[in-house]
């Protein structure tokens, strides 16, 4: 339990560094509100199993003129093959790094990333907590003057702490697709 108030803790903490420096910032800067449709299938499912991320939103914020802030929401229901029922609650954040300078922070990212990311769950169907870490390549691709599409793909692990005591590390991989409107 320690380990996971711990991580919860730098998360927070994380996010309310990059909130302040951001409220200090006098530089207009891009906002990026958005979607990610996600569907996750975990091979300890059944078959026929799966979650459906039913609140997917993301929120992306310009920090420098390489650097972006995202944040994601997830509130998974899980199809079961018996009890279907909401299943993980919890969020992602990651830092896409843009290979392609910006001449103004008040741009939208466009053009290829790399983003380191953390996630963190709690599934509550199958009663654990899950703590992610990934590099995920993508694209940024600009499909009008506000409007953007995102493709990446994770790779990484995950840990998962069962109610029960036992540990394990797992294999991390999801595919990232994100619509959204720049501000």
């Amino acid at each position: 339990m320690k380990i996971r108030r711990l991580i919860f803790l730098i998360i927070l903490l994380t996010l309310s560094l990059f909130n302040l420096e951001l409220l200090a910032q006098d530089e207009k800067t891009a906002s990026f509100w958005g979607i990610t449709p996600s569907i996750t299938v975990e091979p300890f499912y059944e078959k026929g199993e799966l979650d459906i991320n039913i609140f997917p939103i993301v929120f992306q914020k310009t920090i420098t003129s390489r650097v972006d802030l995202r944040v994601a929401s997830i509130v998974n229901y899980g199809i079961r093959n018996e009890n279907s029922k909401l299943s993980h609650v919890g969020g992602q954040v990651s830092f896409p790094i843009h290979f392609s300078k910006k001449e103004e922070k008040s741009m939208p990212s466009k053009g290829f990333y790399a983003a380191p990311g953390i996630g963190s769950t709690r599934n509550l169907i199958e009663k654990h907590s899950n703590f992610g870490l990934w590099i995920e390549p993508g694209y940024f691709l600009q499909i009008s003057p506000k409007y953007s599409i995102s493709f990446g793909a994770q790779f990484g692990a995950t840990h998962f702490w069962y109610d029960d005591g036992e540990t394990k590390w797992g294999n991390h991989f999801g595919i990232k697709i994100i619509i959204g409107r720049w501000f």
